[in-house]
């Protein structure tokens, strides 16, 4: 093989490897939006229904917003966006000390999202819902 045929497939190489790793990088840069939710909630079986939810207990579900912590108290349903504030952990419902925790650093939020206790600093953001025969829908977020 000639050293302009050894030089030629270098070439090809090094534009290769370069293409893919900015191409790689713009990607991870401005991601795509995701289209596939929708106002419904979805939870692992499907939309999620309002009988779904036990009294006392919380489901976290998928929606157009992200992640959703939902909790159904003895009259109504209360949500919140379920990603931590402090480092973005999913958050979970614990019926025992009536408070919204994170699992990773121990941050608490009451139900209204507000913090209790760090080192989370801001507040859950609250999401409003609308039950329906299809599921419960998303209508908008409050911070």
């Amino acid at each position: 093989m000639s050293r302009r045929a050894v030089n030629a497939l270098l070439g090809i190489g090094l534009l290769t490897t370069l293409t893919g790793f900015v191409g790689t990088t713009l990607a991870y840069l401005w991601p795509l939006r995701s289209t596939r939710w929708s106002d419904l909630l979805m939870g692992s079986d499907g939309p999620l229904l309002p009988d779904d939810i036990s009294i006392n207990s919380g489901v976290v579900a998928h929606s157009r917003i992200g992640k959703v912590l939902v909790v159904r108290t003895d009259t109504r349903l209360i949500a919140v966006e379920a990603t931590c504030t402090h480092l973005g952990c999913l958050v979970a419902w614990n019926a025992d000390s009536q408070q919204i925790e994170c699992p990773c650093h121990g941050a608490r939020y009451n139900l209204r999202g507000e913090v209790l206790r760090g080192p989370a600093r801001e507040s859950l953001a609250r999401v409003e819902l609308n039950e329906q025969a299809e599921g419960i829908r998303v209508i908008s977020t409050e911070a």
